[in-house]
């Protein structure tokens, strides 16, 4: 994923949206506009940005039971699953703005 990051210069923002029963309920927005993701510390402190709010929307797993463990790891899953599934759209939007 960190090559594919690179990409997204232009973007301003990522929000990372979880799913609680199948719908939107908590949201984090992920500035990156200050970074340089040309560079491995850029890239590594966007994906740790993109962690830190992956567990604000989700929850720790810290103190956990079984069942909030399955549920955190379902709410990362759909996070993570969204969150690429942006990347990718702005890393199309940005190729077709070159042209």
């Amino acid at each position: 994923m960190p090559k594919f990051i690179a990409a997204l210069a232009v973007a301003t923002l990522i929000a990372a949206p979880a799913l609680a029963q199948g719908r939107p309920d908590r949201s984090a927005v992920v500035r990156h506009a200050d970074l340089d993701l040309r560079s491995d510390a850029g890239r590594a402190a966007l994906n740790h940005r993109l962690a830190a709010a992956t567990e604000q929307v989700c929850g720790s797993y810290a103190g956990a039971d079984q069942d909030d463990e399955r549920q955190i790891r379902r709410c990362r899953n759909t996070v993570g699953a969204d969150i690429a599934r942006q990347l990718a759209a702005r890393r199309g939007a940005a190729l077709v703005a070159r042209r």
